[in-house]
């Protein structure tokens, strides 16, 4: 017996969520720039910064176990927030 063959229909929804999964990720790169832009030009963070961005990624984290976020959201501030973070 012989497969059924795929739908018309079906088809479609494929090909719209293809092109909607590209322009996510295209959205991404873009604020991932847009963000790189922005860290560049703060790079210098005191020590007392340093005991706050800490604060902020155990929030960051906490956010993302209750369901809070995104990963997306979570991978873009956690990028950030290691940028901003020094390591001696």
């Amino acid at each position: 017996m012989a497969r059924p063959r795929t739908t018309v229909g079906k088809l479609q929804r494929d090909q719209a969520k293809r092109e909607k999964a590209k322009a996510k990720q295209e959205d991404r790169l873009a604020r991932r720039a847009d963000r790189g832009t922005e860290a560049s030009s703060s790079d210098t963070v005191g020590p007392e910064d340093q005991q706050e961005l800490l604060a902020q990624f155990a929030k960051l984290h906490e956010d993302l176990a209750e369901g809070r976020i995104s990963i997306d959201d979570f991978e873009l501030r956690q990028d950030d927030l290691r940028r901003r973070l020094r390591v001696d």
